[in-house]
C-alpha cells in the first residue's frame, strides 16, 4: 500500500510539471537534501553549495498601471545564473544569484484619439541578481513544511522597439524589473525524489521610458506594469542520492507561467 501510494504521488508530481512552463523558489526540503558535500564535514554546523539556475518565463501576467490600463498582451524573461547558498544547521538557506536576464513585451493602449497601438519590445541580456531565505519549519515522518523569501532585480536596455509594426529609436531608454515574493510549501521524500508543492504572493514592477514615441494612454514615452494576480501555485521535484549533487525542476503557475532548471553542488 505505501509502495503504490509513493508511485501514485511521484506520478502526479511527473505529470503536472510535464504541462508547464514556469519564478524560482525552491524546495522546502533543499536545506538537508545533501548530507555529504565535497569538502565540508557532514558535522560541521554550516556548509556552502554552488550551481546553475535556468528560468524562462513564457508570460508574467503583468498589466498597465499609471499612464495606461489594460492587460500586457505577453511578458516573457529568460535568465541563466550562478548560484551561491550559505546552509546552516541544514535547516536554513542563505541564498544569492547573479546571471544575465532579457525581456520581451507587447502590449496595446488607447490614445486619446480613440485609436489602438501595438507596441513590441525587446531588450538585450542584463545582469540580474536574488537573494533570499528558506527554511525549514517543522518535520513530520517524510513531509516537510517551509517557507521563505526572496528579491529580483534587474536593470534592461532595450535592443528594439515597435510601434504599429513601425520601428523606434531606443536610444536613451530603459526597462527596470523588480520582483519581492513570499512562500510557504510541503514536500515529501521518496527514496531519491523530493516532491514539493506550495503557494507564494509576489508583487512585480516593471518601469519603462522614456522612449521618443507614446507607449502608453497619456500620449507619454513612459509605461508601467504590474502583476495582474499576486497569489499563484508552485510545483517541483528534486533529483538526489543525497551527496554531492542535486537536480531541481520547478513550475510556477495562476499568477504567471514558468519553468526553472537548476542544479546544486554541496561543498
Amino acid at each position: 500500500m505505501l509502495c503504490c501510494m509513493r508511485y501514485w504521488i511521484c506520478s502526479i508530481f511527473l505529470m503536472a510539471l510535464s504541462t508547464l512552463q514556469s519564478a524560482p523558489v525552491g524546495n522546502t526540503a533543499a536545506p538537508q537534501i545533501l548530507e555529504k558535500g565535497f569538502f565540508i564535514p557532514s558535522s560541521w554546523w554550516i556548509n556552502v553549495r554552488a550551481g546553475y539556475e535556468g528560468d524562462f518565463v513564457g508570460d508574467a501576467f503583468l498589466k498597465q498601471t499609471r499612464e495606461s490600463t489594460g492587460r500586457v498582451d505577453q511578458y516573457s524573461q529568460t535568465t541563466n545564473s550562478g548560484t551561491l547558498t550559505l546552509n546552516f544547521l541544514d535547516r536554513i538557506d542563505l541564498f544569492a544569484t547573479f546571471g544575465a536576464s532579457a525581456a520581451s513585451a507587447n502590449w496595446r493602449f488607447i490614445d486619446t484619439q480613440d485609436a489602438v497601438s501595438n507596441v513590441e519590445m525587446h531588450t538585450l541580456q542584463d545582469f540580474l541578481w536574488r537573494a533570499g531565505v528558506r527554511f525549514i519549519l517543522f518535520e513530520w515522518g517524510s513531509c516537510d513544511l517551509g517557507c521563505g523569501g526572496s528579491f529580483s532585480e534587474v536593470d534592461n536596455t532595450p535592443s528594439w522597439l515597435t510601434v504599429n509594426g513601425v520601428s523606434q529609436s531606443v536610444t536613451h531608454t530603459h526597462l527596470h524589473w523588480r520582483e519581492w515574493q513570499v512562500h510557504a510549501d510541503v514536500s515529501y521524500h521518496i527514496q531519491l525524489l523530493t516532491p514539493y508543492i506550495g503557494v507564494k504572493y509576489s508583487n512585480v514592477h516593471t518601469t519603462l521610458g522614456t522612449f521618443p514615441v507614446p507607449i502608453s494612454a497619456n500620449g507619454s514615452g513612459n509605461n508601467h506594469f504590474t502583476n495582474r494576480i499576486p497569489v499563484g501555485l508552485f510545483i517541483g521535484v528534486t533529483l538526489s542520492t543525497g551527496k554531492y549533487f542535486m537536480l531541481n525542476v520547478e513550475g510556477r503557475l495562476i499568477d504567471e507561467e514558468a519553468v526553472t532548471v537548476s542544479g546544486d553542488l554541496r561543498f
